[in-house]
């Protein structure tokens, strides 16, 4: 999930905390690992606006808490 709230200039590049718990109960992803969300001086949403708003709807998916240099492993599941 690209999060940050980002716009330049009025345009949207990242999406703010709701929208990305917007998307997650869209999509219903097993595993939820936020990034992007503090790169640049021009983000405007913190990663709390979306954990926050994701434990308050609770959407289906786990949500993956990463630091920044932590490396995490997806697995995809193999079909057939």
């Amino acid at each position: 999930m690209h999060l940050g709230g980002t716009r330049f200039p009025g345009l949207l590049l990242t999406m703010d905390g709701k929208q990305g718990v917007d998307l997650v109960q869209m999509l219903r992803p097993r595993q939820v690992v936020p990034v992007h969300f503090n790169d640049y001086t021009i983000m405007k949403s913190p990663l709390s606006e979306f954990t926050d708003e994701f434990d308050r709807r609770q959407p289906p998916g786990h949500l993956r808490r990463v630091e920044r240099g932590q490396t995490v492993a997806l697995t995809v599941p193999v079909v057939g």
